[in-house]
């Protein structure tokens, strides 16, 4: 799940640069062909793929949320990007209660977020 979420955050970025789908699958994907053996290598690699997407974000401004969109025709959508946005954090916010129930179902202690 880890991976999925890491790699899910690096294509929507692609995407959100580009403003057009140009579909997942066609994405160049720096993280397919990496194998790993730990989480921790896993987060140091995605770390600055991460921190370029921040950026990105940073310097977006408000006009930019409502004036640029994403076009996803292939999938069946045209979203603002204030829109793409708030679905990407949706996404990770999602995997992130998952990751936690399963925290929580092993009885591993959690963070407190």
């Amino acid at each position: 799940m880890i991976r999925h979420v890491l790699e899910g955050e690096y294509l929507y970025h692609q995407v959100l640069k580009q403003h057009v789908d140009a579909a997942f699958e066609k994405l160049a994907n720096s993280h397919e062909s990496k194998i790993f053996i730990t989480v921790t290598e896993e987060l140091e690699f995605a770390q600055p793929f991460r921190n370029q997407l921040l950026d990105f974000v940073k310097f977006l401004s408000v006009h930019d949320l409502t004036a640029i969109h994403i076009d996803r025709s292939e999938v069946g959508y045209i979203r603002k990007l204030g829109d793409m946005l708030l679905r990407i954090t949706y996404h990770e916010s999602v995997h992130t209660g998952q990751l936690f129930d399963d925290l929580r179902t092993v009885k591993i202690d959690r963070p407190f977020i």
